[in-house]
């Protein structure tokens, strides 16, 4: 199948997230296999708490990651790529934005640290934020044009994105 779009946050279709996501990373990840249970476990984030009450998630970025294109990936990109996925601005589509209903907000008070809250409790936040179409956006291309992913494929994933010839192959390397 040939993807519909490179944006992971506006699509569901594993066309666009099977050659897409090994280029991005996510906040968390799913670690698990067939004879056991997915469970969500870190990806960019190297630990995290939960409040008492259950309305705040605190996360901690590992540090020194960096984008395809070298500049640094902080909670800035993080924070920019879950506000899209939120509330999406005019013209960007995010077909995950209902499920986020229940989240008050996501704040970045350092480079490294994430806050997520919520409204009331949530059911399954870690992993709603677990979600491989979750793919985390550099904030500063997105301040730019908030619709630079459906044409471009730019993350820090394990991939870097080399060429795409509709119909034929997709090429990455590591």
């Amino acid at each position: 199948a040939e993807p519909p779009t490179f944006d992971c946050h506006a699509t569901t279709t594993l066309a666009t997230i099977h050659p897409v996501a090994p280029a991005y990373n996510g906040l968390l990840k799913f670690r698990g296999d067939v004879n056991k249970k997915l469970e969500p476990v870190g990806d960019l984030a190297k630990s995290w708490t939960v409040s008492a009450d259950g309305l705040t998630y605190t996360f901690k970025l590992h540090s020194g990651v960096k984008f395809h294109d070298g500049t640094p990936l902080t909670s800035a990109d993080v924070k920019a790529s879950y506000e899209r996925i939120f509330k999406p601005p005019q013209g960007v589509i995010s077909l995950r934005a209902t499920y986020y209903a229940d989240f008050a907000g996501v704040e970045a008070p350092d480079a490294e640290t994430v806050v997520f809250k919520t409204k009331g409790p949530v059911a399954g936040v870690m992993g709603l934020l677990a979600s491989p179409f979750n793919c985390i956006y550099s904030a500063a291309k997105l301040a730019q044009n908030p619709k630079y992913p459906e044409t471009e494929v730019m993350g820090s994933g394990p991939f870097q994105y080399v060429e795409y010839v509709r119909g034929s192959s997709w090429t990455a390397k590591r």
